[in-house]
């Protein structure tokens, strides 16, 4: 996943549960990193914002998948609170 890209949680991974998320709401990737660089087996994290007050820090890149492009069409994904 890059910077940029609309992403939505991944049904399965409990994480839209955990942080109060609609399971179809979608998000901007707005940073990707990890912290051990030489450590393959470690996870890609993501800074995901959902609406201007709610972005996720530091969540695994496998909690989401990226939203086809006619999905973002259908639905801005921003998360009302």
């Amino acid at each position: 996943m890059d910077v940029g890209q609309k992403v939505r949680i991944i049904a399965q991974s409990g994480v839209a549960y955990q942080w109060n998320i609609p399971r179809d709401a979608q998000g901007t990737v707005i940073c990707r990193y990890r912290f051990l660089r030489d450590d393959r087996d470690a996870p890609n994290l993501l800074d995901v914002r959902f609406s201007t007050e709610l972005v996720v820090w530091g969540a695994s890149e496998k909690a989401f998948e990226v939203v086809a492009q006619n999905d973002q069409s259908q639905n801005s994904g921003e998360v009302r609170h």
